[in-house]
């Protein structure tokens, strides 16, 4: 693979990772939900005992959405010499809702993997802070943004930490209870990568109790779902890009995969969420390159070949209150 096509696979990595932080397709039935969550996985390579291209993770992470500001108003103006019920609320029944909420994630990384003959420990530290907004338009359909500030450095790095930056825009159409579908742009800086990355997304019914999900080019699943358990099998790229420090310098490590996996969701009350996933990487890359410091640390970016791995994945969610998404669809359906 050329580093011009890595480069670009990387990006859109980044550019799906902050979607994930904003606009998370568990989340997209409730756009956007206020919530806590505490996540815990762990990634391992039980097929080797080669230490070159061996990775290893241990991550554990909290998350908040809070709301910020709300408004929500429903006016009712019935004009009887031209009533139609189809029009009702096209016409008749205006609804004006707007949201803004704030967002804060912390993650804790320990990282294993080899180089060579030589595996490398690092403990990664991750930052970030942001706000969602939310507003819905005459025809129904909610316009969404976001913009994000954080940082991503090794613990030898923190005093040289470089501030990276996300951003999205896009629209959700609302189809009825169980269907929609949205699209966007999001912009990714991240330490000298910069580029734009379109996306586009959906739920869709697929009989009382399937839905298919998808979120390109990040994420397909099919959902099922009975008595308040979720069950989810899929595919998904994830990744990440950290300031590390390697030798005597400062540059960015640049980790992706894409694997295949299946979770279970159960809702134990109305505001309490348990998760369980279990994967498998079926295609994991590492890089390393020198940011906008384009020094002579690293002349030439370093490509690490990898091995296929496993991860589990446990998390708790608590809710609090209705999304927008859920008060208009109670209003309209």
């Amino acid at each position: 693979m050329s580093f011009k096509t890595l480069r670009i696979a990387i990006t859109f990595i980044f550019a799906l990772n902050a979607k994930a932080q904003t606009f998370d397709i568990e989340q997209t039935s409730q756009l956007i939900r206020p919530r806590v969550k505490l996540d815990s996985k762990y990634t391992c390579d039980p097929t080797t005992k080669d230490t070159g291209g061996a990775y290893a993770c241990f991550e554990n992470s909290a998350s908040f959405t809070f709301p910020i500001k709300r408004k929500f108003k429903t006016e009712i103006n019935l004009d009887l010499k031209d009533f139609k019920l189809k029009d009702l609320f096209k016409k008749n029944i205006r609804i004006k809702a707007s949201e803004v909420l704030g967002t804060f994630k912390v993650t804790q990384r320990n990282v294993n993997f080899g180089i060579e003959d030589t595996m490398v420990k690092r403990g990664l530290y991750y930052a970030n802070a942001g706000i969602i907004g939310l507003h819905l338009t005459k025809k129904y359909r909610i316009l969404f943004y976001s913009a994000n500030m954080n940082l991503h450095e090794d613990g030898k790095t923190l005093n040289k930490f470089t501030p990276r930056f996300s951003a999205i825009a896009g629209q959700y159409h609302i189809c009825g209870l169980r269907k929609g579908y949205y699209y966007g742009i999001s912009l990714i800086y991240s330490d000298g990568l910069f580029i734009p990355s379109p996306f586009i997304g959906g739920i869709e019914p697929l009989g009382e109790r399937w839905t298919f999900n998808y979120s390109l080019p990040v994420q397909l699943n099919i959902q099922y779902y009975h008595h308040a358990t979720y069950v989810v099998f899929g595919v998904k790229t994830d990744g990440y890009r950290s300031g590390i420090k390697l030798g005597n310098g400062r540059g960015n490590m640049n980790y992706a995969n894409g694997c295949t996996y299946l979770n279970v969701r159960r809702k134990l009350t109305r505001t309490v969420q348990v998760y369980g996933e279990f994967g498998y990487n079926f295609y994991q890359f590492m890089s390393f390159d020198d940011g906008i410091k384009n020094s002579k640390i690293w002349p030439e970016r370093v490509k690490v070949p990898m091995n296929t791995s496993f991860y589990g994945h446990i998390s708790i969610q608590i809710y609090f209150g209705k999304s927008l998404l859920e008060k208009v669809t109670d209003q309209l359906f």
